[in-house]
């Protein structure tokens, strides 16, 4: 298994490469191809960060509108799906400390769909994915990005550690006190119901 996940990533970075070198050469449609390749991880990452699809939605055309300035003399040295990630991420901390100085913090909960069969499968779907999204909204910003951009994102602690400045330590940290205060609100939930 793990090895045909390291085939696919190689493909997907191979293939990327390509794509980035289209976008160097000027070349439009190869922006709309990342663009369509990547919009529902980037989505859902800036979803679960801003607690708001408009907000998640703008963060991502934002980080799009810097990458394609930027496209030209760009080095990336790591996968572009994860610098992408990166991106998107910074805009939605910029976008929440910017709310926060303004005090007028105005969260909204994503009410998420399914693909379960029936409606009381998807019901309870829905019920257990905003019992999820309510409890990672009481995390601490910094517990949630590392908690989405690890679990969600599938970004490794060094590659958040290098993304939000902060030492592999205090990445996992954020990771390790996120998780118990996610279950302490879930397992609290769940004994009031």
């Amino acid at each position: 298994m793990k090895l045909r996940f390291l085939a696919f990533e190689s493909v997907t970075m191979s293939e990327d490469k390509h794509i980035l070198k289209r976008l160097q050469r000027g070349d439009k449609d190869a922006l709309r191809q990342l663009y369509e390749k990547y919009t529902d991880i980037l989505v859902s990452v800036a979803v679960t960060l801003v607690h708001d699809v408009q907000t998640a939605e703008d963060c991502l055309h934002d980080a799009f509108i810097d990458f394609a300035a930027t496209v030209p003399i760009l080095r990336i040295h790591g996968n572009l799906r994860s610098y992408l990630i990166s991106c998107v991420a910074n805009r939605a901390r910029d976008l929440l400390r910017k709310r926060a100085r303004s005090a007028n913090l105005n969260v909204e909960m994503l009410n998420p769909g399914s693909n379960a069969d029936g409606p009381s499968d998807r019901l309870i779907a829905d019920e257990g994915a905003r019992q999820v999204y309510g409890a990672l909204g009481q995390l601490p910003y910094e517990q949630r990005e590392v908690f989405v951009l690890h679990v969600q994102a599938d970004m490794t602690f060094n590659q958040i550690a290098e993304l939000t400045g902060a030492s592999i330590n205090t990445v996992q940290s954020r990771y390790r006190y996120g998780m118990e205060k996610l279950k302490s609100l879930l397992n609290t939930e769940c004994e009031n119901e």
